[in-house]
């Protein structure tokens, strides 16, 4: 699976649903797969930059992180049971959501809404409007 950090960039800032839920947001997260380490920094809930050269010594406030068998259970079209969502990956299939679980919860509509716009952006769909 890989996930295309420009694709990735567009697509979160035009889909209306995750600028919403994530503005006034300022932050940087970590997408973490088997392949790849990007570091999402948004301004204002604005995605500014995605690295893909992020290090260890690198800070974020928190991360998204599973296994490409994760990911691709989670970004699929209809997802199987319990990856739906982050958290239910995690309670029931070892994905891993850690870090600052105050700003966690305070934007999880949007780290939630992340997960779509990921699976539009690996299946090479446009983003609806």
């Amino acid at each position: 699976m890989e996930i295309n950090e420009d694709r990735l960039r567009e697509a979160l800032n035009a889909d209306p649903e995750f600028r919403l839920q994530a503005r006034f947001w300022n932050t940087q997260f970590r997408v973490v797969t088997d392949t790849q380490n990007l570091l999402v920094r948004l301004v204002d809930g604005e995605v500014v930059t995605v690295d893909t050269a992020a290090t260890p010594f690198d800070t974020w406030d928190f991360q998204l992180a599973g296994t490409d068998e994760h990911w691709g259970a989670l970004l699929a079209p209809v997802p199987p049971p319990f990856y739906q969502d982050y958290y239910a990956a995690m309670l029931y299939h070892g994905f891993r959501i850690e870090g600052n679980m105050k700003m966690i919860m305070a934007y999880y509509p949007a780290i939630r809404r992340t997960r779509e716009v990921l699976a539009q952006v690996v299946a090479g769909q446009e983003v609806a409007i």
